[in-house]
C-alpha cells in the first residue's frame, strides 16, 4: 500500500514538474529587479508601486524592487548586468559615459516625473541660502547617488560657487539627513526627490523647518552649464510650516532597463504601467507624470536609445513619430 501511495506521489510530482517548467508556460516565472533609492524617498514608492503593477498584469514576471543608493548605483547595477531596470536622474548615463562605461548596454524606457530640489534647515538657522554653507555640515546624499553625484557637487558649484572644500560634506541617505536636521547634527541637507517627500512631512511635523530658495541669477548659471535643469516651484502648503512658494529646480528622472532584455517583455511591462493609469496614479503623485507625453522630456540630452520595446508601445499609441514635439 505504502509502494503504490509512493508511486501515485511520485507520479504527481513529475507530471506538476513538467507543466512548471515546460518552454513557455506560465509557470516558468521570471524574475526581474528594479533598482529604486533610499526608502525614504520618492524613487522607491514609484518602483515598488510599478513592480506591484507588473507583476499584477504581466503572466510570467516577477519584478523585486530594490532600495539602493539610487542613480548612479542604479545605472552602474544596469551596465554590469547586475540589475534588469531602475530608476535614475537625467545626466547620469552621460556621466558614466565620461567615465569610460559602456552605457550602451542600457535602454531608456520612458523619461517621467521629476527629482525636485529640497535645500532643508532648521527655521532657526542662521543659513539664509546655499552661499552661506560654507564651514558649516551638510548632508549632501550617499555616495552613488545622482544626489551627490549631480544636485550636490555639480549645482553647488555652477550656481553657488560653492566646493565640497568649502563645507563639511556628510555623504548620508535621505532618512539620514533629516534625522540629522532633527537632531541638530547637521546644518542643512538636500533631498532631491518628487514632492510631497514623506520624510520631509514627517520633519515638518516634528521641528520647524525652511526650504531654501534658488534666486534666479543662480538658476541661470546652473543652466549655463547643464541645460537640463528647469525652474520649479513647491507650492505652499506642501509641507507643515512652509507657507509660501517656494522658488527651486528639477531636472527630468528615466526608467531605464537592460539593453538586452527580450522586445515582448519590455512591452508588456511599460503597457501594464501606462495602461493602467488609476492604478498607477494612486501609487504616488509623481506617478501621475508618467505619460506617453511626458516619456520623451530631455531624452535628447541622453547617450542611449530607447529599448525596441518601449519603441514598439509608444508606435502603438501613435506618438513615436511626433518624439521631437514632446523633447
Amino acid at each position: 500500500m505504502r509502494l503504490k501511495s509512493f508511486s501515485f506521489l511520485t507520479a504527481i510530482i513529475f507530471v506538476v514538474s513538467i507543466i512548471m517548467f515546460a518552454p513557455g508556460n506560465a509557470g516558468a516565472v521570471k524574475f526581474l529587479s528594479f533598482g529604486t533609492g533610499s526608502p525614504a524617498g520618492t524613487y522607491y514608492f514609484l518602483g515598488a508601486g510599478f513592480a506591484a503593477i507588473i507583476n499584477k498584469n504581466v503572466p510570467g514576471v516577477r519584478v523585486t524592487a530594490e532600495s539602493t543608493a539610487a542613480s548612479t548605483e542604479n545605472a552602474r547595477y544596469l551596465i554590469r548586468g547586475k540589475m534588469d531596470m531602475g530608476l535614475a536622474c537625467m545626466g547620469t548615463m552621460a556621466d558614466l559615459k565620461n567615465q569610460g562605461m559602456d552605457v550602451d548596454k542600457v535602454r531608456l524606457v520612458a523619461v517621467g516625473h521629476t527629482s525636485d530640489t529640497h535645500w532643508i534647515v532648521r527655521k532657526k538657522s542662521p543659513i539664509k541660502s546655499c552661499y552661506d554653507f560654507k564651514g558649516k555640515v551638510i548632508g549632501v546624499g550617499p555616495a552613488g547617488s545622482a544626489t551627490l553625484n549631480i544636485y550636490s557637487k555639480k549645482h553647488l558649484d555652477a550656481g553657488w560657487g560653492i566646493t565640497f572644500k568649502d563645507i563639511k560634506p556628510k555623504y548620508i541617505a535621505f532618512h539620514e539627513i533629516t534625522r540629522g536636521i532633527r537632531d541638530n547634527t547637521i546644518d542643512a541637507g538636500i533631498i532631491a526627490a518628487g514632492y510631497p517627500i514623506a520624510a520631509i512631512m514627517e520633519l515638518a511635523r516634528d521641528i520647524p523647518i525652511r526650504l531654501l530658495e534658488t534666486d534666479p541669477d543662480v538658476l541661470k548659471k546652473m543652466q549655463a552649464k547643464y541645460p537640463n535643469v528647469t525652474a520649479f516651484v513647491i507650492p505652499a502648503g506642501s509641507y507643515k510650516g512652509i507657507d509660501k512658494d517656494v522658488h527651486t529646480y528639477t531636472l527630468p528622472q528615466m526608467w531605464l532597463c537592460r539593453t538586452d532584455l527580450p522586445e515582448d517583455l519590455v512591452y508588456n511591462i511599460i503597457k501594464a504601467v501606462y495602461d493602467r493609469s488609476e492604478e498607477r496614479n494612486a501609487i504616488h503623485p509623481m506617478a501621475k507624470k508618467y505619460t506617453v507625453e511626458n516619456a520623451f522630456r530631455g531624452s535628447n540630452s541622453v547617450p542611449v536609445g530607447y529599448h525596441p520595446g518601449a519603441i514598439k508601445y509608444y508606435k502603438e499609441r501613435g506618438i513615436w513619430d511626433k518624439m521631437s514635439q514632446y523633447q
